[in-house]
């Protein structure tokens, strides 16, 4: 799995912190908090955030990857 660096750049101004990049799970970066919020690219699928939630719940969020380096830019 590759990222462009305007990705990288969004991400890193947002506050994720990178992850190894499991290329099972697809993981590049998260936030914690009293919730976790994480990229996720599942070989042959699309971009998503997984919003998890306290008691094990979780949303799941299909992202372009321009909507991330979108809203980083309106962030600064």
């Amino acid at each position: 799995m590759q990222i462009d660096q305007d990705l990288i750049a969004a991400l890193y101004l947002l506050g994720f912190n990178f992850l190894g990049g499991d290329l099972h799970s697809g993981e590049i970066a998260e936030i914690k908090g009293d919730m976790t919020i994480k990229l996720v690219h599942p070989p042959d699928e699309e971009l998503k955030f997984v919003v998890e939630l306290p008691g094990e719940k979780q949303m799941i969020f299909s992202v372009d990857r321009h909507q991330i380096v979108g809203l980083a830019e309106r962030w600064q």
